[in-house]
């Protein structure tokens, strides 16, 4: 991000990430639908046009019935050229477990969440397992989803462990996308 760059981030939580994006600088701002009382299946959002470089959604679209409205308000606050990062969990492989959330209500593949962007006009789609501290190898791997699920150990859990291998952590299953957004 360059100094005049400002982030949206969409289900903010209770906007930690904010809070460090903006201890480090950074012009960040979050929306919370709990927090903000803001519904992003209906309501617009609270911004002028054009005002956003940077937009992410993580872990917000599943829990989406009408993602229409939410899409074309984040095009509209969005500068020529955004970034829109989504995270969601990939229902290949987390399927016998995605509903166990009663809020889940939109599940994703790597291909549907492709298409999904490609039928709101998002350029330059990136699509790859949601990974911490891992190479581009999964990234550039066609098997790198099936991969990242069955590495055995979570990042979070084993971070600190002296006797699992690093190798060994990062298990994901959930998918992170990265588009450009044109006007």
């Amino acid at each position: 991000m360059k100094d005049n760059d400002k982030l949206l981030v969409l289900g903010s939580g209770k906007g930690t990430f904010v809070e460090i994006c903006k201890n480090n600088g950074l012009y960040a701002i979050g929306l919370d639908s709990a927090k903000d009382k803001i519904d992003f299946e209906k309501d617009k959002l609270p911004f002028k046009d054009n005002s956003f470089n940077f937009i992410s959604m993580i872990a917000v679209i599943e829990h989406l019935k009408n993602k229409e409205t939410i899409i074309n308000e984040i095009k509209r606050v969005s500068k020529n050229n955004a970034i829109l990062i989504i995270t969601t969990p990939n229902f290949k492989f987390c399927y016998k477990t995605f509903y166990n959330d009663p809020t889940h209500v939109s599940p994703f593949t790597e291909i549907s969440l492709e298409k999904f962007l490609i039928n709101y006009d998002m350029k330059k789609i990136h699509i790859g397992p949601h990974l911490v501290d891992k190479s581009e190898f999964f990234w550039k791997n066609k098997l790198g989803f099936l991969l990242a699920s069955i590495l055995p150990f979570t990042n979070h859990d084993y971070k600190n462990s002296k006797f699992i291998p690093s190798f060994l952590r990062g298990k994901s299953t959930s998918i992170i996308s990265v588009s450009k957004i044109e006007k």
